[in-house]
C-alpha cells in the first residue's frame, strides 16, 4: 500500500488530537468523460479521504476532503457535537473479499482512441440509421484504487474499473434514456447499445389502445431488474428502524413463494463488487426475499453492533447501498411462457417505488401485444402497493439477462389495475 504512511500520520494525528479511535478510506480516481463523439474527452485524475474518528462515550464525527489538511480537526469537531452511542466505533476486522473479483480490467490501460471511436462510431451509426434523434451521449470509464487503515490494525487495498455508455434519444413522440455499464470495457463495446435503444423507441413511436378486457402483464429483464433496485434499498436496518414501508412487516409475507432476491457484492466480475467497502469490512451474500418473505437486511457496523451481527460490507458513499442483485430465475424459457400467452401487455419501465408509502405509482408506457405480435404503446397510470404488485408475480423465466448490477429474468404478473 503506498499510500500507508499518509494514512498512518492521520490515524496518529486523530489521536493526538483526543480521539479513542479512526479510521480512514483513501480513494484515487483516473477519469475519462467523452460527450458525443470526441473520442479525446476529458481526463481527471482526483482523490478524496475519509476520515472517521470516535471520542470517548461513543461520539462520532466525519470529514471527507480532497487532500488532508483539516480533516482531523472537522472531523474531530464533528465529534464533539454529536450525540453519544453505545454501539460506535470501528468496524471489527472482518477480512476483504479472498482472491480476485475481476473487477479490475487488465486492457485499461490498453485502451486507446480507436477503440472508444469504433464503440462511440458504431452506437451512432445505429441510432441515424433508424431516424433517431441523439441528444446526448455520453461514455466514462473510470479506475478506482482503494486504500483503507483503521487503529483497529485493519488494512485493506483493491482497485477495480468501471465503463458506462449512456444515451438520450427521441423518435418522433418517444424518448427515452438507455444506459449500459460493466467492469470491463469488452463488455460495453460488444453490445449493440444503438440499436437496443432504437428498438425500445421504434416500439415506443406507435401508439395503441390500452385494452379494456384484463391481460398479463410481462416485465422483460431490464423493467425487472428497474423493479428490484428500486426495491433493494428498503432492506436497510437504519431506514427500517427510522419507518419505511418495510417497518413492522418483516414477518410477513411481502410476495409471491416464486420471488427470491439475492444481493452479493462479493460475485465475479460484478458492477457493484467490491473487496471491502467503505468501512473495510468485505462484503457477505445476503437473501433479501426467501421465497416471498423478508430475510436479511443491510448493516454497517453501528446497526450490526446494535443487533448482534456482522455488518455485511454494503456501506458506499456515507451510507448503506445495495450492490450486485441476483433474482432467483424460474424453470421454463421466456419464449415458452410468452408462446402460451398470444395476448399480454409489456411494461417499458415500471413507476418508481416509494420507500415510505411502499407504492409503485406514476405515468407508464404500456406495450399491447395480441397474437404474439407488438401492436403498439399506449399510455396509461399505474398506483399499487408494491406488496399486492409482488404478489401477482405468476411466473420468472429460465433465462436470466444482466442489466448493470442486477440479474434478472422476464417476469409475468397477473393483470394490474390502470388509471388514477
Amino acid at each position: 500500500m503506498d499510500d500507508r504512511p499518509e494514512l498512518l500520520q492521520l490515524l496518529a494525528a486523530s489521536r493526538a488530537a483526543g480521539a479513542r479511535a479512526a479510521e480512514v478510506l483513501h480513494q484515487r480516481f483516473d477519469r475519462r468523460v467523452i460527450v458525443g463523439e470526441n473520442t479525446r474527452g476529458e481526463v481527471r485524475l482526483t482523490e478524496r479521504f475519509t476520515l472517521r474518528v470516535w471520542l470517548e462515550g461513543g461520539c462520532a464525527g466525519v470529514a471527507v476532503g480532497a487532500n488532508r489538511a483539516g480533516l482531523v480537526e472537522e472531523a474531530i469537531s464533528r465529534a464533539r457535537a454529536t450525540g453519544p452511542s453505545p454501539w460506535a466505533g470501528p468496524a471489527d476486522r472482518i477480512p476483504p473479499s479472498a482472491g480476485s473479483l475481476g473487477i479490475d480490467d487488465r486492457r485499461h490501460r490498453n485502451i486507446g482512441n480507436d477503440d472508444r471511436d469504433e464503440m462511440l462510431h458504431t452506437a451512432v451509426r445505429s441510432l441515424e440509421q433508424g431516424g433517431v434523434q441523439l441528444h446526448r451521449m455520453e461514455y466514462t470509464e473510470e479506475r478506482e484504487r482503494r486504500s483503507f487503515l483503521s487503529s483497529r490494525e485493519q488494512e485493506a487495498e483493491s482497485a477495480c474499473t468501471t465503463y458506462a455508455l449512456s444515451a438520450d434519444g427521441s423518435l418522433r413522440e418517444a424518448r427515452r434514456t438507455h444506459r449500459i455499464a460493466s467492469r470491463h470495457f469488452s463488455d460495453v463495446a460488444s453490445l449493440p447499445f444503438g440499436l437496443e435503444l432504437r428498438r425500445r423507441l421504434e416500439l415506443l413511436a406507435r401508439p395503441a389502445q390500452l385494452p379494456i378486457v384484463p391481460m398479463p402483464v410481462v416485465l422483460d429483464s431490464r423493467g425487472m431488474a428497474m423493479l428490484v433496485r428500486g426495491l433493494a434499498p428498503a432492506f436497510a436496518a437504519p431506514a427500517i428502524a427510522a419507518g419505511n414501508f418495510l417497518s413492522g412487516r418483516l414477518t410477513r409475507r411481502l410476495a409471491s413463494a416464486a420471488l427470491h432476491i439475492t444481493d452479493d457484492a462479493g460475485m465475479a466480475g460484478g458492477l457493484r463488487s467490491h473487496a471491502f467497502d467503505d468501512r473495510g469490512v468485505g462484503p457477505m451474500a445476503i437473501a433479501l426475499l426467501k421465497e416471498g418473505i423478508p430475510g436479511g437486511l443491510y448493516h454497517d457496523p453501528e446497526s450490526a453492533r446494535a443487533a448482534g451481527l456482522r455488518p455485511t460490507g454494503h456501506v458506499v458513499e456515507g451510507g448503506l447501498s445495495p450492490s450486485n442483485l441476483i433474482v432467483r430465475p424460474g424453470s421454463r424459457t421466456r419464449n415458452v411462457i410468452l408462446g402460451e400467452l398470444p395476448d399480454h401487455l409489456v411494461i417499458d419501465e415500471p413507476p418508481p417505488l416509494d420507500l415510505q408509502t411502499g407504492r409503485v405509482a406514476g405515468p407508464v408506457s404500456v406495450q399491447v401485444v395480441r397474437g404474439g405480435q407488438p401492436e403498439g404503446v399506449a399510455a396509461t397510470w399505474l398506483d399499487i402497493p408494491i406488496e399486492k404488485l409482488l404478489h401477482g408475480i405468476e411466473e420468472l423465466a429460465a433465462d436470466q439477462e444482466r442489466v448493470e448490477e442486477v440479474d434478472s429474468p422476464t417476469t409475468v404478473f397477473s393483470p394490474l389495475p390502470w388509471g388514477r
